[in-house]
């Protein structure tokens, strides 16, 4: 898309010799400076893109707006998704003993929390194409942040599963995160920039499972209350969604070119209705392929995520900390 000048030499109608660019491959923009590279590409300084300016580079140490910073509130914002989602799995035998849940009350609460998201996530194809990324990610985050700070103040088996099963709607961050890479990088990089951040964000599925037993017990050292400790633990990744949320909000943009309110009120973005979009995903055989593969491996990882911890705390006779550290392996 842009090419890097290098000297060749012509005759002026005046005698002698000047310099003029001569053409170089995209190829080798790889191999420039910053400065270099600033002076091909004023509006993108920092990334080689193509004719669409999606990026062609993955640059994983650059924070640069538009394109790695996308990245970055991406995998975050999913991450904390996972955090939120499951901060109250590796607590279950607390919390089972102060809200005197039974075992299927317990497990209901679980597979309430991976339900909901499974039409937030089909929904949530139409509100990308429709909002942008920034505003799908961030209103996640945003809206249910106060179920995950209301989870402490549940006070029976009901309750808890409601908060679990809207906290649970966040894990729908996974279409955003997916979809903003998806505009932000060229089909060079594409699949690398998702396969990363969709993993950065699923590990927040094992950093849940030995943050929160450490919360608790920090908590529960200073106040002694074992059955406020987990409560009070709450707050904390309550606090991380509605800071990711923000920063989401405030700090990331949906294309290259600019937001989708700018890109589709200058016509560079064609504004399609909600059921052509659903049509479009509907009709397309390869969706429904991805439907089942992905069905049988998520499926397995949710469980996993929701009764490892407290599976080792019942049949292993260790404690918070150590069955959350083998659960987040």
């Amino acid at each position: 898309f842009f090419s890097q000048p290098t000297s060749t030499t012509m005759a002026p109608p005046h005698g002698g010799m000047m310099e003029v660019p001569r053409p170089v491959s995209n190829a080798n923009l790889t191999n420039l400076t910053e400065e270099e590279l600033q002076a091909l590409n004023p509006k993108f300084p920092y990334m080689p893109v193509d004719s669409e300016n999606k990026g062609k580079q993955l640059k994983i140490w650059s924070f640069a707006a538009p394109h790695m910073r996308a990245f970055h509130l991406s995998w975050i914002g999913f991450m904390q998704a996972f955090i939120s989602t499951f901060s109250a799995a590796p607590m279950g035998p607390v919390i089972r003993d102060s809200l005197s849940l039974t075992k299927k009350e317990l497990a209901n609460a679980g597979i309430a929390t991976v339900t909901a998201v499974v039409f937030m996530r089909v929904a949530m194809g139409p509100i990308c194409d429709k909002l942008g990324p920034r505003y799908g990610m961030a209103g996640l985050l945003l809206i249910f942040a106060p179920a995950t700070l209301c989870l402490g103040l549940t006070n029976d088996g009901t309750n808890f599963l409601i908060a679990r099963m809207f906290i649970g709607i966040t894990l729908a961050t996974f279409v955003t995160c997916q979809y903003w890479n998806s505009i932000m990088f060229n089909n060079r990089v594409v699949g690398l920039a998702n396969a990363t951040a969709g993993g950065w964000g699923n590990l927040g599925g094992g950093i849940t499972q030995f943050l929160m037993p450490l919360l608790f017990t920090a908590v529960n050292s200073s106040s002694g209350l074992i059955f406020r400790s987990w409560r009070y633990a709450m707050l904390i990744p309550g606090s991380l969604q509605i800071c990711a949320g923000t920063a989401i909000l405030y700090l990331g943009q949906d294309m290259p070119g600019g937001q989708y309110r700018f890109m589709k009120k200058t016509g560079q973005l064609e504004d399609k209705s909600v059921l052509q979009i659903f049509k479009l995903g509907v009709l397309n055989y390869r969706m429904w392929v991805l439907v089942v593969l992905y069905a049988f491996c998520f499926g397995v990882e949710l469980t996993m995520n929701e009764i490892a911890a407290t599976y080792f705390f019942d049949y292993f006779g260790v404690n918070l900390k150590v069955a959350g550290a083998i659960a987040s392996s």
